[in-house]
């Protein structure tokens, strides 16, 4: 939705019964764009095999699965775990942490879990774990047509961010796709969000962040954007309040 002020016409953004005018949009991909567990609890449940495939100390699955703050029988990921906190520098060291704990020597827990990251690169199938939530296609199309600017800012590196969305036939909705590789500070830092809009040409505080993480809010409200939390990823209502959400609402799909 347009709206008139001065002659020219901005978009309107209404979330949570909030109006927000701003030129941007700078959208979180998993757990925001993307169903957070398919992928990520893939992910985990590979990383976890290949470790303890890799060490001849006695480690129980659950210590590492509660390490990462999951539970791959539930299919559950704690929304205040690492997983959920969204590093993978974060998950590495709780990782690291638990082979200390069972007497492995530093260097060789670090560069265990880094191979095994390495390795998890190609052994993934991105494209299949890929799954949109529901109505997203439609919705990113009302945006560009209401001429929002639109931006993907992840935490997840920015190759891997462009195969999901080339793979949904979706990356040309967005102007510009940021990862965590392209910055020196990940969320909660507002370095992702700062670059994104110096390449849209967007004053920050003409920019709304929508994602589904504390850590998007807080890039939100230190680069002086609006902050727009949603549900459709791991964390609660009162967790995105907490970090200065401006509004909360279910998905994307609610945005108008």
């Amino acid at each position: 939705m347009l709206q008139e002020k001065g002659g020219a016409k901005l978009p309107l953004l209404r979330a949570g019964g909030r109006e927000f005018e701003c030129d941007a949009i700078l959208l979180d991909k998993d757990g925001t764009l993307l169903d957070f567990k398919v992928m990520w609890l893939a992910w985990s449940r590979y990383v976890i095999d290949e470790i303890m495939n890799g060490i001849h100390y006695h480690i129980k699955r659950k210590v590492m699965e509660m390490a990462m703050g999951i539970d791959l029988a539930a299919w559950y990921v704690d929304p205040r775990g690492p997983l959920a906190g969204g590093t993978m520098s974060g998950i590495r060291k709780a990782l690291v942490k638990v082979l200390l704990e069972c007497g492995m020597a530093e260097a060789n827990a670090h560069d265990l879990v880094t191979e095994v990251y390495q390795r998890s690169e190609a052994a993934m199938d991105w494209g299949s774990l890929t799954r949109p939530l529901p109505g997203l296609q439609g919705q990113l199309k009302k945006l560009r047509f209401s001429n929002f600017k639109l931006a993907v800012v992840t935490a997840d590196i920015t190759e891997r961010a462009k195969t999901s969305l080339n793979s949904l036939g979706m990356i040309n909705y967005f102007d510009v796709v940021i990862g965590a590789d392209l910055v020196e500070n990940s969320k909660p830092a507002p370095d992702m969000a700062l670059l994104s809009c110096r390449l849209l040409d967007v004053k920050p505080e003409r920019a709304v962040v929508i994602g589904d993480t504390p850590r998007d809010i807080l890039m939100a409200k230190d680069a002086g954007a609006g902050g727009i939390g949603v549900l459709s990823g791991v964390c609660m209502r009162e967790q995105l309040y907490a970090a200065g959400a401006d509004a909360v609402i279910e998905s994307v799909t609610d945005l108008s």
